[in-house]
């Protein structure tokens, strides 16, 4: 039977999978939902649309996958500088998630709004902690005999998304390419969380 440390732990992975999946298969709907969105670089313009409240619980959905993913590699990763980096930067990224659900993202053209500047806050400050995250992580992975075998994927997903956005930002297929980063991106949150729920991690 698990203790309550680990039982925390187990409870927060089962967060970080249910919240980024979520956050998925929302923004998946919202392309049927809303096609007029759909060839906006932008996923927070869905939140313009009749059902932009589902792109705002998709947000906030994914604040929790992702914070709750921090306080289980808190508890679970071999203490490191680069551990507790990773962990920092997965924690500002909930931060600015929650932020992107708070205020909705300002029209193209309009006039700048409280609401526009809270989302642009949360997009300037989600962008490069989200990119860095998984990167700094795998580095902390090397160092701890539990998580080693979780390396490779964790590089290959982090480098992945990262050179999608970057093809993003260079305007090659760029609404593809932005969303691919933001799944693979959410994808490795769901499965960093599953691999905590398919083994007996004891806290540290």
């Amino acid at each position: 039977m698990l203790g309550a440390p680990a039982q925390r732990a187990h409870l927060g992975a089962r967060v970080a999978v249910a919240g980024s999946l979520l956050c998925i298969a929302l923004i998946a709907l919202l392309h049927a939902l809303e096609p007029e969105f759909n060839d906006s670089n932008a996923v927070s313009e869905y939140a313009l649309g009749d059902f932009g409240w589902l792109m705002n619980i998709a947000f906030f959905s994914g604040a929790a996958g992702i914070g709750a993913l921090a306080f289980v590699l808190h508890q679970s990763v071999a203490r490191s500088g680069t551990a507790i980096a990773g962990i920092v930067l997965l924690s500002l990224a909930a931060v600015a998630w929650l932020l992107l659900g708070v205020g909705n993202i300002d029209p193209e053209g309009a006039d700048a709004t409280t609401h526009g500047l809270i989302h642009g806050i949360g997009y300037l400050l989600g962008l490069p902690t989200r990119l860095a995250a998984p990167i700094v992580l795998a580095a902390a992975f090397r160092r701890d005999e539990r998580w080693a075998d979780h390396r490779r994927l964790t590089l290959a997903l982090g480098i992945t998304a990262f050179a999608a956005e970057v093809a993003g930002f260079a305007d090659l297929a760029s609404v593809v390419t932005l969303r691919l980063a933001l799944t693979l991106w959410l994808a490795w949150i769901a499965l960093t969380g599953a691999r905590v729920l398919t083994r007996r991690f004891s806290p540290r």
